[in-house]
């Protein structure tokens, strides 16, 4: 399904420095840090899988804990990965699981969505609980504003966390501002207006994930900005016919 998105929101990130080695497919992390232990939730889906997968490439030294609900998935994904990593069985709906996975490792990657009209952020506050540090790949408006209303507590425990960090907002977001610095260098003039589109085809291996977060979606009004004020436009609409180039061509893109 295309998708046209035409505002962004800004996060607020907080990184570790590294030093990167001469093999930039690789990042060689501080001596305190080399053996850090990294709880992937949703990791044998998808996009926790992706991610699993290049941080063991990136970083070959971190001891990755792939957490999921399916014990064979996550055995399979364990073999993929090799020696570096385990498999833990945990249900983010419970607070004792969640608390009981959080317990020994050193940062938590939450990437069991869809975010969607998801209630609470269990994850987020067991890691804040624990004291562990957090990123997730949230791509809903609610979640995250609720995500970062937990600012004070993550502050108080003195536990980075990082939302939405994911394809959109968090990757767009960053293209975005990449192509409105590009346009300012080249130019003396500020630009006035950005339009971003994407467009993908089939689900890129991420099923059930993807079908779940475009039909939540098609349930929802689109939030949208328009000379700085905000309107709510109908999911779905506002069709537009985009030319992407070569190898894709000409495609009708709708707001959701």
């Amino acid at each position: 399904m295309a998708r046209a998105l035409f505002h962004w929101k800004s996060t607020s990130l907080m990184a570790c420095v590294k030093e990167t080695t001469h093999d930039n497919s690789r990042v060689e992390l501080p001596d305190k840090t080399r053996n850090s232990r990294v709880l992937v939730l949703g990791g044998t889906g998808r996009v926790g899988g992706s991610t699993a997968i290049a941080l063991s490439k990136l970083c070959p030294d971190l001891r990755l804990v792939i957490g999921g609900r399916n014990r064979e998935k996550g055995t399979a994904m364990v073999a993929k990965l090799g020696k570096n990593s385990d498999f833990v069985e945990v249900n983010i709906d419970k607070v004792e699981s969640l608390e009981a996975a959080l317990s020994d490792v050193d940062l938590v990657v939450h990437a069991a969505g869809p975010f969607q009209q998801a209630e609470k952020c269990s994850v987020l506050e067991a890691a804040i609980e624990t004291k562990t540090a957090y990123v997730d790949v949230c791509d809903d408006t609610s979640y995250a504003l609720r995500a970062k209303s937990f600012k004070e507590r993550a502050l108080a425990a003195n536990v980075p966390a990082i939302t939405s960090g994911g394809i959109y907002p968090g990757v767009s977001n960053v293209m975005a501002a990449e192509l409105v610095r590009v346009a300012r260098t080249e130019s003396k003039g500020k630009p006035e207006r950005l339009r971003f589109h994407y467009y993908t085809a089939g689900t890129g291996g991420a099923g059930p994930t993807i079908l779940a977060t475009s039909f939540l979606l098609l349930g929802e009004e689109v939030v949208a900005y328009s000379k700085g004020e905000k309107v709510k436009l109908k999911p779905y609409s506002g069709m537009l016919n985009i030319d992407f180039g070569k190898g894709i061509g000409k495609r009708d893109v709708y707001l959701l």
